[in-house]
């Protein structure tokens, strides 16, 4: 089976060809999202055709399977909404527009419930059936894993972390990398570029940083042991590229939220770093068709 995995976020379209193993075919693909913010439009459907006809001139395909930024309805294959980074994007029905005209069956999750998907795959325990999962980047992301299943919710908006109130702010206000660099600029009056280049002033030693850091690391702690409350999860995973850092980040976040918390019964297993990368979302999103067409099969029996 040749399943193209694709993952689509608000700057850049990824993907591969998988078989059902999960094991990629060597096709690999990435291109900018196709966006014009300034005339608030996309062309990622006619993006998505090409991509199919460039790889099915080279191989036969038995289905997409797509992971994308935006609250996704998993069961009519439609984004139902999509923030601002994709103008126009909602109400797109990938089964009619990209999987009909080349007669190939589709799948489609949000990239975070996938990214969850694909390290429980190939990145966890199998005997981890309930972890909870985020992103830490722009905003926070957030995914439910409960017996080895997706939470969606009725609105298909489970998981989204990133508003829980944390004081007078969201949590993704306070505990993002955007919200770690604001936080910086704020005490130092320094913008910087990027997560890496706040590392690099903490690792130098700067007083600052450190202040700021313990600041973020607190804000982090606080939603997670939120979730923690809530869910009771075998593992809280934590992805994104800010997690390049785990090796300060972790034990820091580990100390404070064992700080924190009422009793440690209430903590999870592991507190760990996502350790699929990029791949993940390509991964969780041909996991999540297998599943999609297992339950269609058994359906019709």
């Amino acid at each position: 089976m040749n399943l193209l995995g694709i993952d689509i976020g608000g700057t850049t379209i990824k993907a591969d060809v998988y078989d059902e193993q999960g094991i990629s075919q060597g096709y690999t693909r990435e291109f900018a999202t196709g966006v014009d913010m300034t005339q608030g439009k996309n062309w990622i459907a006619d993006q998505l055709r090409d991509l199919v006809r460039d790889v099915q001139a080279e191989l036969s395909l038995d289905g997409l399977a797509i992971s994308t930024a935006g609250v996704v309805d998993s069961r009519s294959k439609k984004i139902v909404y999509a923030g601002p980074t994709i103008p126009a994007y909602a109400g797109l029905d990938f089964q009619k527009e990209i999987g009909d005209p080349f007669g190939l069956p589709v799948s489609v999750e949000n990239d975070v419930n996938c990214a969850l998907l694909g390290e429980s795959w190939k990145g966890l325990d199998e005997a981890y059936q309930d972890v909870a999962m985020i992103t830490v980047g722009t905003g926070i992301g957030g995914a439910i894993l409960q017996a080895g299943k997706l939470v969606n919710g009725h609105a298909f908006t489970a998981g989204e972390v990133g508003y829980l109130p944390i004081g007078s702010q969201d949590w993704q206000s306070l505990a993002s990398t955007t919200g770690l660099l604001k936080s910086y600029q704020l005490e130092t009056g320094v913008a910087l570029a990027d997560g890496r280049a706040f590392f690099e002033r903490l690792d130098q030693g700067e007083e600052q940083a450190q202040q700021v850091f313990e600041y973020f690391i607190s804000n982090l702690a606080q939603g997670l042991l939120i979730m923690s409350y809530l869910l009771n999860p075998q593992v809280l995973l934590i992805g994104g590229g800010i997690l390049a850092r785990a090796d300060k980040i972790l034990p820091a976040l580990r100390q404070r939220i064992a700080e924190l918390v009422v009793d440690s019964r209430f903590l999870p297993e592991q507190i760990l770093a996502a350790s699929m990368g990029n791949e993940a979302g390509r991964l969780g999103a041909v996991k999540h068709f297998l599943r999609m067409q297992a339950s269609e099969s058994s359906f019709k029996k």
